[in-house]
C-alpha cells in the first residue's frame, strides 16, 4: 500500500509537534517494511530518508496554516495516488478527495480564546479563529480515523463534535532519549548554577508561556511563598522567546521579582537535563493540555513533579505527581511547601515518576498508529 504522511512539521524546530512527527516517522519506518511511504517534507529535511528503499520524498515548502494548504496541497497529495494520507495535525486540506486520517493533539484553540490569547488585531483574530473552527469541524468529520494523545482529548472531541467513539484512537506519546538523568560533580553543579544565574533551591517550568499555560499563577505562587516562608525559592522558566515571553518578562519586573525569577529562553535537551538534576521540582501549572510531555520528561530524570489537576494531566501522570487546583495560588504555595519540607514525599514522587514514565513508548505509539493505517488500507 502507498501511504502518505504530511511531514512539513518534521524536525525539533517545530517544538512538540515536530517531536511527535519526527518520532512517528522514525518508528513507523523502522517497524513497517511492507508498505511504501510518501513523505511530504520541507527542503531542509529532504536528504534524511535517501537510504530507505520504501520511501519516496516530495519537497513541499507550503507554509503551515496558510491558505495554500487548502488551495494547493489537495492537488499535490492527490497526484501521488495514495491509498491513505496521514496529516499529523488539524491543518488537513478539506478538499483532498482521498482516504484521510488526522492527528488532533488538543482543542486548546477552542477553549482558550479572546484578546488575551492573541497578538493580532481583534478583526484579524476573529477571521483567523472562524477559519480555524470551520477547518477543524470539517476535517474531523471528513477523516476516516482520528488519532489523539489522551483519553481527555478523545472525550473533548466527542463532546464538541458528536463523533462516534470508534472513530478515535488514543496513542500516548513518550519521552525522548535525549532527556535523561545526569550526575554532576560539585564543580559542574556550581558551573551550571552560575551559567544560569540560579541558587538552590529552585523550581523549574519548561514549555511555552501562552495564557493557557497558567505561568502567571506559578509566578504569583513563588512570590507569595517568598513573602511568607523562611526558605526563599528561585524559579527558572525555560521557554522560547516570543511576544508572550516579553509579557511574562514585564510582569516579573512589575512584581519586583527579577532577583529570583529567571527567564532562561530556549535551552537544549542537554541543558534542560542539567537543570532538572539541580532543581527541587518541576511545576506544571497548565489549565489545558493534550498530553503533558514536560512532566514525564522531568520524571524520567528523577525530578519530582507538582502538576495542575486540569485536563489530561491526572490521566497522564497517574499517582506520580502532586496535584493542585490551577485556579488557586494558595494551593500551589501549600504544595511547594510540602515538597520543600518533606524529603520522604520527594523520594516517593521520584520513585513513582520513574515507574510512570516507563508506561509510555514511541515504539508502542507507532505500533498503534500502524494498526490505524492497516484498518483503512486492508479494505
Amino acid at each position: 500500500m502507498r501511504i502518505g504522511i504530511d511531514a512539513r512539521l518534521y524536525g525539533l524546530e517545530h517544538a512538540g509537534l515536530g517531536r511527535y512527527v519526527t518520532r512517528l516517522i522514525g518508528e513507523v519506518l523502522s517497524s513497517d517494511k511492507k508498505n511504501h511511504y510518501v513523505l511530504f517534507l520541507k527542503k531542509n529535511h529532504l536528504t534524511q530518508f535517501k537510504d530507505y528503499p520504501n520511501v519516496t520524498v516530495r519537497e513541499v515548502n507550503i507554509p503551515i496554516y496558510g491558505f495554500l494548504e487548502q488551495l494547493v496541497l489537495p492537488f499535490i497529495f492527490a497526484r501521488e495516488n495514495l491509498d491513505l494520507l496521514h496529516v499529523p495535525h488539524f491543518n488537513a486540506p478539506f478538499l483532498y478527495p482521498g482516504k484521510l486520517i488526522i492527528t488532533i493533539h488538543d482543542l486548546i484553540k477552542h477553549h482558550s480564546k479572546g484578546k488575551g490569547t492573541t497578538t493580532h488585531h481583534p478583526l484579524f483574530y476573529s477571521i483567523k479563529r472562524a477559519g480555524y473552527l470551520f477547518l477543524v469541524s470539517t476535517v474531523v468529520r471528513k477523516a476516516r480515523s482520528i488519532i489523539v494523545p489522551s483519553e481527555y482529548v478523545k472525550k473533548d472531541l466527542i463532546k464538541n463534535f458528536r463523533l462516534p467513539e470508534n472513530k478515535i484512537t488514543v496513542t500516548y506519546e513518550a519521552v525522548d532519549s535525549n532527556i535523561k538523568q545526569v550526575k554532576l560533580s560539585e564543580a559542574e553543579k556550581k558551573q551550571v548554577l552560575s551559567k544560569f544565574g540560579l541558587v538552590q533551591p529552585f523550581v523549574i517550568y519548561t514549555g511555552s508561556v501562552y495564557p493557557h499555560k497558567n505561568v502567571d499563577l506559578l509566578i504569583d505562587a513563588v512570590i507569595k511563598h517568598n513573602q511568607t516562608k523562611e526558605v526563599d525559592l528561585m524559579l527558572a522558566i525555560v521557554c522560547a522567546r516570543n511576544v508572550f515571553y516579553e509579557r511574562i518578562s514585564r510582569r516579573i519586573i512589575e512584581k519586583g521579582a527579577g532577583s529570583y525569577i529567571n527567564l532562561l529562553g530556549f535551552r537544549s535537551d542537554e541543558e534542560v537535563s542539567q537543570l532538572y538534576s539541580l532543581a527541587l521540582c518541576l511545576v506544571h501549572p497548565s489549565k489545558m493540555e493534550g498530553f503533558g510531555l514536560t512532566g514525564l520528561e522531568a520524571m524520567k530524570t528523577g525530578l519530582p513533579v507538582i502538576s495542575s489537576s486540569a485536563s489530561c494531566l491526572p490521566e497522564v501522570y497517574g499517582d506520580a505527581a502532586l496535584f493542585f487546583d490551577p485556579e488557586s495560588v494558595d494551593d500551589l504555595v501549600n504544595k511547594l511547601e510540602l515538597v520543600i519540607g518533606d524529603r520522604n514525599l520527594r523520594e516517593k514522587l521520584i520513585n513513582k515518576g520513574l515507574l510512570q514514565v516507563k508506561k509510555y513508548s514511541w515504539k508502542k505509539m507507532a505500533k498503534e498508529t500502524l494498526a490505524v493505517y492497516k484498518k483503512h488500507t486492508s479494505k
